[in-house]
């Protein structure tokens, strides 16, 4: 289910990310016989004195009679439970605050290459999760204070794609215009401007469109480490192909990248 953003074309770079799942999950959490629910009377505030599911309060929050102080409660409720209970918690706390990850998601991501935006939501989502543990409950405006660091950790993701491609230029369009991208790997590889790692970190992410984030998690190794790993390499291959010493004219073999 694709996430319900502000027109089909945005919709339709955010199919299968982080955020989408998160927003699947929580869809199964409040649905059923047993949705994921708190008893209105450790809120208080006017909420009804019952259990509620978290997908109507969640419409509860949404409309135009929740105050600042009903939202504080309600989100520090909610915050307690995912430092205490669980992960359905935690999903309960990223789908409450969808809508606001959402926007975020479609302001943070706007204009990049799609490749990115999942890099992108997938910092923001990490981030928002991490803040779980950590925020201050005592002080006002829980949510935005989350939304805050989810909103940081995008604005990073983003400024590191930004300073590549200055650096780097469309490296994608620079190898398509020199040859086979993936041949154009292979030849950088045999010519000795990046190692097979580096080959397949650039195809994977930046031909075949995967999320770092997640090449990264796979991988076990932190993300931050590969996005420099990837600068480094795609600045040395850019260069090569500037100056014409990656070409796939030749006839020798070694057209891969290793096991």
């Amino acid at each position: 289910m694709a996430l319900e953003l502000q027109d089909s074309t945005t919709s339709k770079r955010f199919n299968d990310n982080a955020l989408s799942v998160a927003d699947r999950a929580f869809r199964l959490l409040v649905t059923g016989p047993s949705p994921l629910s708190v008893d209105g009377r450790s809120i208080g505030h006017g909420v009804p004195s019952r259990l509620i599911d978290l997908g109507e309060l969640k419409a509860l929050l949404l409309g135009p009679q929740a105050s600042d102080e009903l939202k504080d409660a309600v989100w520090a409720h909610l915050v307690r439970r995912s430092r205490c209970d669980g992960r359905a918690w935690v999903i309960g706390c990223v789908g409450m605050a969808m809508p606001g990850l959402k926007n975020l998601a479609s302001r943070t991501s706007q204009g990049c290459p799609v490749h990115v935006v999942d890099d992108i939501v997938s910092e923001m989502v990490t981030n928002f999760v991490a803040q779980l543990g950590r925020i201050d409950l005592d002080r006002p405006n829980i949510l935005p204070r989350l939304l805050m660091w989810a909103r940081k950790g995008a604005l990073q993701v983003r400024a590191r794609e930004l300073a590549s491609v200055e650096l780097c230029g469309d490296l994608p369009e620079q190898m398509a215009m020199t040859g086979e991208p993936f041949l154009v790997l292979a030849e950088a590889v045999r010519c000795r401007v990046i190692t097979s790692d580096e080959a397949k970190l650039i195809n994977a992410t930046r031909l075949e469109g995967q999320a770092l984030r997640a090449y990264a998690a796979r991988l076990g190794v932190p993300a931050d480490r590969l996005y420099k790993r990837r600068r480094a390499a795609e600045a040395r291959l850019a260069r090569a192909i500037e100056e014409g010493q990656v070409s796939v004219s030749y006839d020798g073999p070694g057209s891969s990248f290793g096991g």
